[in-house]
């Protein structure tokens, strides 16, 4: 009889191990409230401090966090995120970082869809210098809002880059209709003379002086503007009256690029301006404050998603979190328990081990961890983690089966054998014993397997495979008779399961009735062709029957599906030689004694450990 299956079905045991932890209290951890991004914020110095709508949304977070609501945190959450990353993408912007400033607004837009957040865009790719890109964004905005003054200027913007004075002209107009503005002015101006429109272009000047003053540097900026229109004598004449302290812009640069960067100097609300030195310490404070803010939103929304059964979704968003800031509380210990769910095993257990090792009384971080780690089939570590729960496994069945299967997969029988038996005198259901039956089966206690399917039995008479292991675990036992029963029964509720139709023939030719093991093996070879015991059972009792002909195609079948059994290596010999077939017979022969002497070097494991009071089964 070939080996008994010793796998373990994870498929269908992880997920009710990680729903049974899922019950204990305190899974998903939200974020302290008292280490969160709002402590010490007097600290940043206005203007660079968080803006009092998002400290107001944060309010609001505070308070949805308190409800409990999944559903309010998320929406909450997702408030709180738009507004943080648009206020990182300024700071970007401020910095001069455009990709990372476009990264920030389209993650914004993803949980808020603001037109003031596309605006941003449409400036951030202004900036990178993809200009269709930016055309794109702003377009959509002023169709969606034609009164947009901003996004109108941010148009104007990108038709002066790509010289369309004209356009330019109308979407500064539009902006001064809607608002004044010195730089929508000064803009206007510089596109009014590139149309050779100079008379405009001096009155939107004078507008310009009268609003700033006349200053120097003022005249400066409008003597570039004359320079890139080549009006030299209007040049000379703004030059003049800078005054002998002012210094020109040098000759050599881009005479229009140096319109367009003076344009941020008018400390116009659409423009971006460079902080100065002493503003980028504080600034560089709150880009670390938001960086936390952005990390502690993301984890609140993740555990509300995870509360939600939303696993995945939860866990793109921790990960997210960590790219702000891994160091929130509860973040690691999330990651880690989302992961078991998805599952990603692997990550559930980078997260978990520092969480466990930092607390070692999480239970449910531990329970995790460890069932992570059996998953993964790292059952010494599973047993050194699972080990301090103790007897408190027993409130959690299937927990309490992957502890003792990873003890069974390091053959320590005794330890698995007295968990087991706490284990069952628990009120079980009959998938927790069906999960205990593989395990007394595995650790040889086979008259303890049988009367563990019997009381899964007894539980539900229509459970499926608490028969057929029964009747192996009496094959073992050298219990044909009543093996075959246990077969019929489970072909009763099962009559297409070909395993028991074969164990059954194997039961029938142990008690000599090979007439009927036969017609029963051809049935399952009808069935299942490549079913590798029955071609060769099948092949064996031909060859005894002196059928040597017929056995052939079996044993070759059997050898070609498992050609590391070499019983079957022997029978094929055997038949060979019946037929007068030497060579490949020899060749058999030769096969076999190799695989007989290999597998005389193979180190087996302790032999099985009964329970106490068990009958022994040498």
């Amino acid at each position: 009889m070939f080996e008994l299956s010793r796998k373990f079905p994870l498929a269908l045991i992880l997920p009710l191990i990680f729903c049974s932890i899922l019950l204990w209290p305190s899974v998903f951890a939200q974020q302290n409230k008292s280490a969160g991004p709002t402590k010490d914020r007097s600290r940043v110095a206005r203007p660079f401090n968080l803006t009092a709508e998002l400290q107001s949304r944060l309010q609001t977070l505070e308070s949805a966090k308190q409800s409990g609501d999944p559903t309010l945190i998320s929406t909450a959450s997702r408030s709180v995120l738009a507004l943080g990353l648009r206020e990182m993408g300024g700071i970007d912007l401020m910095q001069g970082s455009a990709p990372a400033a476009i990264d920030a607004y389209r993650r914004s837009s993803d949980f808020e869809n603001s037109p003031a957040t596309r605006t941003d865009l449409a400036v951030a790719y202004l900036q990178a210098g993809r200009l269709a890109e930016s055309l794109s964004v702003v377009t959509d905005v002023l169709v969606a809002d034609p009164d947009n003054g901003r996004a109108w200027y941010v148009q104007g913007k990108i038709w002066m880059t790509k010289k369309r004075y004209d356009d330019a002209v109308t979407s500064f107009s539009r902006v001064l209709s809607l608002q004044e503005d010195q730089a929508a002015s000064y803009l206007l101006g510089a596109a009014l003379l590139q149309r050779k429109e100079r008379e405009q272009a001096k009155t939107a000047f004078r507008k310009v002086l009268e609003e700033t003053g006349n200053r120097s540097s003022v005249h400066l900026w409008l003597a570039d503007a004359y320079r890139a229109a080549n009006y030299m004598d209007d040049f000379a004449r703004e030059i003049r009256q800078a005054g002998p302290g002012a210094k020109a812009t040098a000759r050599g640069s881009s005479p229009m690029d140096a319109v367009m960067s003076h344009a941020a100097r008018f400390g116009s609300s659409f423009e971006t301006a460079k902080p100065t030195r002493q503003e980028r310490p504080r600034i560089s404070q709150l880009q670390v404050e938001l960086r936390t803010l952005l990390a502690s939103a993301l984890n609140d929304l993740g555990t509300a998603e995870a509360r939600q059964q939303q696993y995945s979704l939860a866990l793109a968003h921790f990960h997210e979190a960590a790219s702000w800031n891994a160091d929130v509380p509860g973040l690691l210990r999330n990651t880690g328990i989302a992961a078991g769910r998805v599952p990603d095993y692997p990550e559930c257990i980078r997260a978990l081990r520092p969480v466990v090792a930092e607390n070692p009384q999480d239970n449910v971080a531990r329970a995790m961890l460890g069932t992570a780690l059996f998953a993964t089939h790292s059952y010494a570590e599973a047993v050194q983690v699972f080990t301090p729960l103790g007897d408190t496994v027993l409130q959690l069945h299937e927990l309490a089966y992957s502890w003792a299967a990873s003890l069974v997969q390091m053959n320590k029988y005794a330890e698995a054998t007295a968990l087991l038996s706490k284990l069952e005198q628990q009120k079980l259901s009959g998938e927790t014993l069906m999960l205990a039956v593989q395990l007394w089966s595995q650790m040889g206690n086979y008259e303890h397997t049988v009367d563990a399917c019997h009381r899964t039995l007894e539980l539900d008479p229509k459970t499926l495979r608490a028969h057929y292991l029964a009747g192996l675990a009496l094959l073992r036992l050298n219990r044909s008779a009543e093996a075959a029963q246990e077969f019929r029964d489970e072909l009763q509720l099962d009559e297409g399961n070909v395993d028991a139709q074969y164990h059954l023939a194997f039961s029938l030719s142990q008690q000599s009735q090979n007439e009927q093991a036969v017609e029963l093996w051809k049935k399952v070879l009808a069935a299942k062709p490549d079913h590798a015991e029955a071609n060769y059972e099948l092949g064996k009792e031909l060859l005894t029957e002196g059928k040597a002909e017929e056995s052939l195609n079996y044993l070759e079948t059997a050898v070609r599906l498992k050609p590391q059994f070499e019983p079957a290596h022997y029978q094929l010999q055997s038949a060979y030689r019946a037929l007068g077939r030497k060579e490949d017979a020899d060749r058999e022969a030769r096969t076999y004694r190799a695989l007989k002497a290999k597998n005389r070097n193979i180190t087996l494991p302790p032999p099985p450990q009964p329970s106490p009071g068990a009958p022994s089964t040498d």
